[in-house]
């Protein structure tokens, strides 16, 4: 249950929120749903810049045989650094575990390095 006082703060954040032109999705800890902003209407999705799993394609055969203690250099291509290390971050995690990789971006060879610790 929210008291009154609770109410009316809440209702001043939101306010706040809509006053400095931020889109929001907020559910109150009565289940209550609040939402503004054209980015959260629903049934819509932000479409990628990619097909979905491309960049996943591109990197995973290059990583999926990578032994602990070896690494390997993985061209950017077509894609961006930025975008290949997002994706190898994820994928390494949930195939080896978090702390099992190590990243690093070489701008100057437009590449990603990847360490398997373990």
């Amino acid at each position: 249950m929210t008291t009154a006082l609770e109410q009316k703060a809440f209702n001043n954040l939101l306010k706040g929120l809509q006053s400095l032109g931020c889109s929001y999705v907020i559910i109150d800890k009565d289940g209550a749903d609040y939402t503004y902003g054209e980015a959260f209407q629903k049934g819509r999705k932000k479409k990628g810049r990619h097909q979905h799993g491309a960049i996943r394609d591109y990197y995973w055969p290059i990583l999926e045989n990578l032994e602990p203690g070896n690494a390997v250099e993985i061209p950017a291509g077509q894609f961006s650094i930025d975008e290949i290390q997002s994706g190898v971050g994820a994928k390494a995690s949930t195939t080896w575990g978090p702390g099992s990789f190590v990243t690093s971006r070489n701008r100057e060879k437009n590449v990603l390095e990847v360490l398997r610790v373990f």
